[in-house]
């Protein structure tokens, strides 16, 4: 069976990342969903933007948690990546979830502390979204265990980086990213394409019941190999050519 294929911040192989015309793009593309990154501004509004200030994407570096969105909502973001993108600005994740297919799947990865997850919930309750429809992700624990406190029906992947050891094995070791998951209570692990991916962890995860998401997957060997192994969903930057691949 064919993994899941999510469009990384958008279909940004083509278009600025994180903007609406990425997500459009995304979903046409033929993926199951799109992948986005948040933030929390000043004025507890949550936005669509990777980093922690607006330097890579706009001619004004300002920093997202100690901006209103009012200021943040003038930004250009789109020029930078093409002249035809220009005019593109930063979404609001309410934005996003208004704009969703039906049958799509948005990913969002918490960038930011638990101080998020009391106005997401309420902005996703607000919004109507089915919550089989919404899968986070991110990197920090604790914004993890409070969104399974305050809402333990919303799916969520602990993400970490895999450091592959001289021997072949992987910091964090597959022992250890169990027992994180366990402690968590999330419901599977994101973590980077590469050798650090293989049958063993696959194997390991589904064991008890955990998926496996891979990023950034945009090599056509390396996705038909994610496909062989087993994992449940894949993220890339280019979601055509990764669909393609899997067909083939």
């Amino acid at each position: 069976m064919s993994p899941l294929v999510f469009a990384h911040r958008g279909f940004s192989l083509e278009a600025p990342e994180n903007t609406m015309a990425a997500f459009r793009l995304g979903w046409q593309s033929g993926a199951s969903g799109v992948e986005c990154d948040v933030h929390l501004t000043a004025d507890s509004k949550i936005v669509c933007i990777h980093d922690y200030d607006t330097g890579r994407v706009s001619d004004r570096k300002i920093k997202i948690a100690e901006s209103d969105w009012s200021e943040l909502a003038s930004l250009e973001v789109g020029e930078w990546k093409d002249s035809k993108w220009k005019g593109e600005s930063i979404p609001r994740l309410r934005d996003l979830l208004a704009a969703i297919p039906e049958d799509k799947v948005l990913v969002i990865e918490l960038k930011c502390g638990p101080e998020v997850v009391a106005p997401l919930v309420g902005l996703i309750d607000e919004s109507g979204r089915g919550q089989e429809s919404l899968l986070f992700i991110s990197f920090n624990e604790k914004s993890l265990v409070e969104l399974k406190r305050v809402r333990s029906t919303l799916s969520a992947y602990w993400l970490s980086d895999l450091d592959v050891q001289e021997d072949g094995s992987i910091k964090p070791s597959i022992a250890e990213i169990l027992d994180t998951l366990d402690r968590l209570g999330v419901d599977g692990f994101g973590g980077q394409s590469g050798e650090g991916i293989s049958q063993s962890l696959v194997d390991a995860l589904d064991a008890k019941g955990y998926a496996l998401n891979v990023w950034t997957v945009d090599d056509a060997e390396e996705v038909r190999r994610m496909k062989r192994i087993g994992v449940t969903s894949v993220t890339s930057n280019d979601p055509r050519s990764t669909i393609d691949a899997l067909e083939r």
